[in-house]
């Protein structure tokens, strides 16, 4: 077998990419991530599958859009029937080890990966607070204030740090003894590696460790966007009205330099990250390994950081938390040092990930981040994010459609000619047709996420072509019931001036319900 890569995936939570160098921030300096960049390609239209946490991750972990893996929102259940990445990748041949931060991975709930050290910052007893209570026994939680906004002890003692200190102690023992820290042996022998890194940075709490001010020009930062509008969807009046006081909600424009001091911190908290991420790659590096490892750098959403009188992420269609950062370094077949606008998410991280371990077979709906850079990967025209179902929010190129299920609520924005997102067209009469085509979309999304079931014989080319534009592996996962009986029925099809070859798909797969199957039998003309 061809020598495949090992993969580093680095998620952190809460990250807009437009506070990091490679999306164009001059205010945070990120000279790690501008040198991931460099050595690889920056996707400029990546968006989150779900704006809420836990539902993202799922995504990551399944493939699946959220209405598909069922956990809908944080500290709800997968569907039974999921299959996770790690599970994938273990059958691959990789030695799968999760650290850090996860919504989903436990230490008794592994998800299939054969090493974990995780970080719980709610266990009292938990491995991070043992850690820090061994060095200050006073220590009674993970984030405690020093009194001036800053994480109370020194930074090797940050909790995001311990998460990155996790991953580079397992990259060192696996380069020099082919085992995780405490010992775990690859199921596979000499297998590459896939090692999950989460951070729970930049979201909240805001309490940087010291040490990082000078990384942040507080007189370039953007900003917050305040807003008085009421022509917004129900839902997101009532979260502006419970995430606010009264006070800031009448008056937002006073709250601009408190929250502009949270802006601060959030930047803070991203420089954080890009040292941390440049202590990943260095311990690559330092264990030779670094030219065969692909890293991908994501998030599992954005952050509106007090934008819109809204406090962090929720069932609303702006940019700065539905769109998240996506870096893909290192990867065969992926340039380095451009940026690519193709329609992708932290849905196909997963897609990536089984691609550079050489399984192609479907992956719920994901797809290859390096396949549809380089065009081996058909792109997508429209792509799907969720918050439950309180929004279904779609993207193209140039538009961001929000419909609001059982409120007949649509939005609609022009990122290209309206940036800050405060003009709704969805109502105006010449943006008619486009809402309607976005809302048929939904309907085609809705239908491949809870499972596309369609009798064969309606499959026809119209139906297959559609379908595998928004799912171009389908078939690996669609079950076969009721192709066309009879050769008659091919005949008068083909009668018709129809393609009479459009079941032919049928053959290679197993039919689970039929009144007849056309190619098992012997053909003859005028079969009643």
């Amino acid at each position: 077998m061809k020598k495949r890569n090992n993969i580093v995936l680095i998620l952190v939570d809460e990250m807009r990419p437009d506070f990091i160098g490679p999306y164009g921030a001059d205010f945070v300096r990120t000279p790690n991530l501008d040198a991931l960049a460099a050595e690889g390609t920056t996707f400029d239209n990546a968006i989150t599958a779900s704006t809420v946490c836990a539902p993202a991750r799922g995504a990551i972990l399944t493939g699946q859009f959220v209405s598909g893996h069922g956990a809908w929102t944080n500290d709800v259940p997968f569907n039974p029937n999921c299959t996770f990445l790690p599970q994938r990748l273990n059958k691959a041949g990789y030695m799968t080890a999760a650290v850090g931060m996860s919504d989903h991975l436990t230490p008794q709930r592994s998800l299939g990966c054969q090493y974990t050290s995780l970080f719980d910052g709610s266990d009292p007893n938990g491995k991070y607070m043992t850690f820090l209570k061994n060095a200050y026994p006073e220590a009674c939680r993970y984030a405690e204030n020093d009194g001036s906004s800053h994480f109370k002890y020194p930074e090797p003692y940050f909790y995001d740090r311990w998460c990155c200190d996790q991953a580079t102690d397992f990259i060192e023992h696996y380069a020099k003894y082919g085992t995780a820290p405490d010992g775990t042996v690859a199921e596979t022998e000499n297998a590459p590696f896939f090692l999950y890194c989460g951070f729970l940075s930049p979201h909240t709490p805001h309490l940087p460790p010291r040490g990082l001010e000078d990384a942040v020009d507080p007189v370039k930062i953007p900003t917050v966007l305040t807003t008085h509008r009421q022509d917004v969807a129900p839902v997101e009046k009532y979260r502006r009205a419970f995430l606010n006081s009264h006070e800031d909600l009448v008056n937002p424009e006073a709250a601009v330099p408190k929250r502009m001091q949270i802006r601060r911190l959030y930047c803070e908290l991203i420089a954080e990250v890009d040292a941390l991420v440049g202590r990943i790659v260095q311990s690559l590096k330092d264990n030779g390994i670094y030219e065969d490892t692909t890293i991908i750098f994501s998030s599992d959403h954005g952050s509106v950081n007090n934008d819109y009188n809204m406090v962090t992420k929720g069932p609303w269609p702006y940019k700065s938390q539905l769109f998240i950062p996506m870096i893909v370094a290192n990867a065969p077949g992926l340039q380095r040092n451009v940026h690519c606008d193709c329609l992708c998410g932290n849905l196909d991280i997963g897609g990536t990930a089984l691609a550079i371990a050489g399984d192609e077979a479907a992956f719920g709906v994901s797809r290859s981040l390096v396949g549809m850079a380089n065009g081996s990967v058909p792109q997508r025209t429209v792509n799907m994010s969720e918050f439950s179902d309180s929004c279904k929010t779609l993207v193209d190129k140039q538009y961001t459609f929000t419909y609001y299920p059982f409120t007949g609520k649509t939005c609609l924005y022009d990122r290209v000619n309206d940036p800050l997102e405060t003009v709704d067209l969805s109502g105006r009469p010449e943006y008619s047709e486009l809402v309607k085509k976005f809302l048929m979309d939904v309907v085609d999304f809705m239908c491949i996420a809870k499972g596309v079931r369609l009798e064969a014989h309606d499959v026809v080319p119209e139906v297959k072509a559609g379908l595998e534009m928004k799912h171009p592996k389908f078939l690996d996962d669609f079950d076969i019931a009721f192709p066309l009986s009879s050769w008659n029925e091919v005949d008068r099809i083909e009668e018709a001036g129809l393609d009479p070859t459009y079941n032919e798909f049928c053959k290679e797969k197993p039919i689970m319900a039929h009144y007849g199957v056309y190619f098992h039998k012997e053909r003859k003309k005028n079969e009643s």
